[in-house]
């Protein structure tokens, strides 16, 4: 909850007089140092007032807004929402003394205030009647009809706090009135989702149909008041059009409605997806869940991307830019909002008709079944045309591939610790990935076979790693200097489409460093039957597929031994004990290279005297025992690119590419996360 921090000008110095002890200062409500929910009393200068406007209920709301001198010089203020009919409103003018009796302090919007109650007594003292101090105030009382009246020490002390307060945040009698006479004019912009349109800026309360999905620094969900727009997707019974409204004719989504078919309602054209910004995101992920019933302000209505249904955003700034979205509590109040009561009602029908529709389907599905089942032993099959021949034998053949591929995956055993996108491909065996692409062509009359030097394509594939670069996890990050580029919000240095020669500028920059992923990764097919020299291939893994692998930003890995931990527990769920194994590699090849510089022979000689037959037998176990135990990871599947790069050339035979160009083939990984335990949700 943000509280008010006041200025050391604010501090209360009142001249003559201390503020009544039953009375409570402004600056201690607005900074949080009185408990929410406690009845206190309270007195100030009006600076602001909204007159009574009609509430769903049976009152009216009015606000006012005051402040005291333990706030004057701070252009701050309380407000102090008052809920009854309009005759029992109190009615000040700019400048006048209010004095309140308990009222209860809230905490409403992440902005403390204050809530008038059935006991809440108001007193006004007209300003231009209040006399100087040390006269009474009584006689600028207004109408004092109240069961307890005010003492001598509240009435001297209103000729003080009005004489001796800065004044300089009330408007004059002008400006006062025109913002009196703006808030009558107040429009409600509550609005039903059957009566949204592009561009309004609308009130809504929504029922949560669609959990919220984290998209770093914005979150997606959908909602349905249960009222229908023909302005939105419709979502049909069996979810065949819904990955085409998700913009995935193909079903290659990267986004959490890829399980868009599992689609729960409301069906037909109900719901509407919303899209919050920060800090509205934050909200989001934190407060919002399924099925609750939520109120949202200030939303925008536009069309989407497809340019066909209507969808809703929250951007920061602007008059609510602190909270907009309020989750509804509804069990057991008696003072549940009339709309909320509608929307719930509406739910409940469809809920009704739904039930019925599905009862009537099921009945008619049934029927025709056993129609179907009549014609077949009456009649022979009726003939399909060749589209529908082909339909279904794609059908049946892509049901086939992912029956084989869920077989391989099981025989396989893959590491459940990491998950990739697009698990719904089909995968495809490395040796399909590494073998060169060849183009037939016709040239001069005659048809001749191209190698073409790299496809851009995508690919699912099964593996595990069996070798990576740099050697040491500390070269795993590089750094770069930062350029006036890094302020373009369109501009990264990820691109894996450069040369070797054109980022020679990123050395010369004028700002701090930049660390950054850059690491390779061969990967082996990780079905024992594909052997040969296909069965491996070089991925490299760049800054943003580094982040999504592993979880952590890079850094400086020589200097942060937190960060370099973290990562060797990340990778050793990757790839098991490969680094152990190549550590004892490296060891052995600085071992050799040191025998071989000092002239001696290798240990297992017999001429090695200096050598321990004990120690060399005991070093013979231990080589054996990594021979033995070899690598040790299980499999993964994860999703490779292959692309291609620009590089130089002085053979002109090679150059491909341009003159002193060639392409040369590249591979990188992507879409593949680590997670430190097994997650059955898809990735995120």
């Amino acid at each position: 909850m943000a509280v008010y921090q006041p200025s050391s000008a604010g501090q209360f110095a009142s001249r003559n007089r201390e503020l009544p002890s039953r009375y409570t200062s402004i600056v201690d409500i607005l900074a949080g140092r009185v408990p929410i929910g406690r009845l206190i009393s309270v007195m100030g200068l009006v600076k602001d007032y909204q007159v009574p406007i009609p509430t769903n209920g049976n009152h009216h709301k009015c606000t006012i807004t005051i402040y005291d001198k333990s706030v004057e010089y701070d252009q701050v203020g309380l407000s102090i929402s008052i809920f009854r009919q309009p005759g029992e409103m109190p009615r000040p003018t700019a400048g006048d003394v209010l004095v309140i009796h308990s009222v209860k302090v809230q905490s409403y919007r992440d902005t403390i205030s204050l809530i008038a109650n059935k006991t809440t007594t108001f007193y006004i003292y007209s300003a231009l009647e209040i006399p100087e101090p040390p006269q009474s105030a009584e006689g600028a009382l207004q109408s004092p009809q109240h069961v307890r009246a005010l003492g001598a020490q509240d009435h001297e002390y209103v000729s003080c706090l009005y004489h001796f307060t800065n004044k300089k945040s009330i408007p004059d009698k002008e400006t006062f009135q025109n913002r009196v006479d703006q808030s009558a004019r107040a429009k409600d912009k509550f609005c039903k989702l059957e009566n949204v349109v592009d561009h309004q800026f609308c009130d809504i309360i929504v029922n949560v149909v669609k959990a919220p999905f984290d998209q770093m620094d914005k979150a997606t969900f959908w909602v349905s008041d249960y009222t229908e727009n023909s302005a939105f997707h419709k979502f049909s019974w069996d979810g065949a059009q819904q990955l085409e409204a998700l913009g995935d004719q193909d079903g290659y989504l990267t986004t959490d409605y890829h399980t868009a078919t599992k689609w729960a309602g409301p069906f037909g054209k109900r719901s509407m997806q919303i899209t919050c910004f920060e800090p509205h995101a934050s909200q989001v992920k934190s407060e919002v869940q399924l099925d609750q019933w939520i109120r949202i302000r200030n939303l925008r209505i536009k069309f989407g991307k497809n340019g066909l249904n209507l969808e809703g955003t929250l951007h920061s700034g602007g008059e609510f830019a602190h909270r907009q979205i309020d989750v509804l509590k509804w069990q057991g109040r008696d003072d549940c909002d009339p709309r909320l009561k509608d929307a719930i009602r509406r739910k409940k029908d469809y809920e009704n008709l739904k039930k019925k529709q599905m009862n009537s389907f099921a009945e008619n599905a049934r029927a025709e079944d056993a129609g179907m089942k009549r014609t077949a032993e009456n009649s022979e099959t009726p003939k399909l045309n060749s589209k529908k021949r082909r339909t279904q034998k794609r059908a049946a053949a892509k049901k086939e591939v992912e029956e084989l591929d869920k077989q391989a995956e099981e025989r396989l055993g893959l590491n459940d610790l990491i998950r990739c996108e697009h698990s719904e491909q089909p995968t495809t065996a490395v040796s399909s990935i590494v073998d060169p692409v060849l183009w037939k062509t016709t040239v001069e009359g005659e048809e001749v076979t191209l190698t073409l030097p790299f496809t851009c394509a995508n690919y699912r594939t099964n593996v595990r790693v069996v070798d990576f670069r740099p050697p040491k996890l500390e070269s795993f990050a590089t750094w770069r200097a930062s350029t006036e580029y890094d302020v373009l919000s369109d501009c990264s240095s990820d691109s894996d489409s450069g040369s070797d020669g054109d980022n020679d500028s990123l050395t010369q920059g004028w700002g701090e460093k930049i660390w950054e992923w850059r690491f390779a990764l061969q990967l082996e097919d990780a079905d024992p039957k594909s052997k040969g020299e296909n069965n491996k291939f070089w991925a490299v893994v760049n800054n943003v597929e580094g982040q999504l692998l592993t979880g952590l930003d890079a850094c400086d890995l020589r200097k942060d031994p937190d960060v370099l931990s973290s990562l060797r527990e990340q990778l050793f769920r990757l790839w098991g004990n490969l680094e152990e194994l190549k550590r004892h590699e490296q060891n052995q090849q600085i071992t050799n290279l040191r025998r071989v510089a000092a002239n001696q022979p290798p240990p297992s000689s017999p001429v090695c005297v200096d050598y321990p037959y004990s120690q060399r037998k005991t070093d013979d176990i231990k080589n054996k025992g990594h021979n033995g135990v070899g690598l040790s990871n299980k499999p993964f599947s994860c999703c490779i690119r292959q692309y291609g790069v620009s590089l130089r050339e002085p053979d002109p035979q090679r150059a491909d590419a341009g003159e002193g160009r060639r392409w040369a083939r590249v591979f990188g990984l992507f879409g593949t996360k680590i997670h430190s335990f097994t997650l059955d949700s898809p990735l995120n």
